[in-house]
């Protein structure tokens, strides 16, 4: 074995306690269910530190010895002076496996094979699994007509987004769910913008200003009422409440909070306190 010094040392102090706890187990001349759900635990901590310390001897034995304590715990093997003397010796034969963990030879091999087979006609059979069978995955549900838990949705139902995102765009009438009556109309076709980094010239450049003039347009002409001229400057200071017509904006903003009944939020509350600040200026 070429594992690291540290490692063995204390595999070496680790073993040596669940061996101490069999033996003292072992020695009793009746095994109480507590007991023996003790000596199975013992085996199994030293089955689990030999596996860390990569002793594969040692394993064996361990695993053995778990396997003849949790027959003894479910009630499968009695507890009899013969039984007691064969752990017994696989005790002592574990102790100097573990002693001699760091110079390991064929003769401890042959003592592992022998311990083995002293414990082989007390240690249950044990049982073959039968997880790693192939099955068909035919026989992994019902093949019929009944009502089933798992099954495909023959029209899932989904809205227009979700379809937008399944295909990517570009929808038909044919593949919209039941709960779309029609295909949206489109809005009106925008040119194309240019790939980023290119700026547009001669064609792309006098569609992009004229969409850009037309949008502009549209939102002139939705403001109601006469439209100042360009030419016609207007003070900032006229845009602004100051004196009775911030008082007089205070007011309103009072009357209309107390006619909807609803507390005022935090932007009404700012106003109302530039208003203020507004009025005595």
């Amino acid at each position: 074995m070429t594992l690291p010094g540290r490692l063995l040392d204390f595999f070496s102090l680790e073993a040596s306690e669940y061996l101490t706890r069999l033996e003292t187990l072992a020695a009793k001349k009746g095994m109480e269910p507590s007991d023996a759900t003790q000596f199975a635990a013992a085996a199994r901590g030293l089955r689990g530190s030999a596996t860390m310390a990569k002793a594969g001897g040692i394993v064996q034995v361990a695993m053995t010895v778990e396997r003849i304590g949790s027959g003894v715990v479910h009630g499968t093997t009695k507890w009899e002076p013969e039984l007691q003397r064969a752990l017994v010796g696989a005790i002592e034969d574990l102790k100097l496996l573990v002693r001699s963990v760091r110079t390991w030879g064929a003769e401890h091999d042959a003592r592992v094979e022998e311990s083995l087979r002293q414990l082989a006609r007390f240690a249950p059979a044990r049982k073959e699994r039968t997880d790693d069978l192939i099955l068909p995955i035919s026989q992994l549900f019902y093949n019929d007509d009944g009502q089933h838990i798992i099954y495909v949705a023959p029209n899932p139902k989904t809205n227009y987004e979700q379809q937008l995102r399944e295909q990517s765009g570009g929808i038909g009438p044919g593949t919209l769910s039941p709960e779309v009556k029609r295909v949206p109309t489109p809005s009106r076709q925008m040119p194309a913008p240019p790939p980023p980094g290119t700026p547009p010239r001669g064609r792309e450049l006098s569609n992009v200003l004229s969409s850009s003039l037309a949008t502009m347009r549209g939102l002139e002409t939705r403001h109601s009422g006469p439209q100042p001229a360009v030419t016609d400057l207007v003070p900032i200071q006229q845009l602004l409440y100051r004196g009775q017509s911030a008082i007089e904006r205070a007011g309103e903003i009072r009357r209309a909070l107390k006619k909807s009944g609803t507390p005022p939020t935090r932007a009404l509350v700012d106003e109302l306190v530039d208003l203020v600040e507004l009025a005595a200026g």
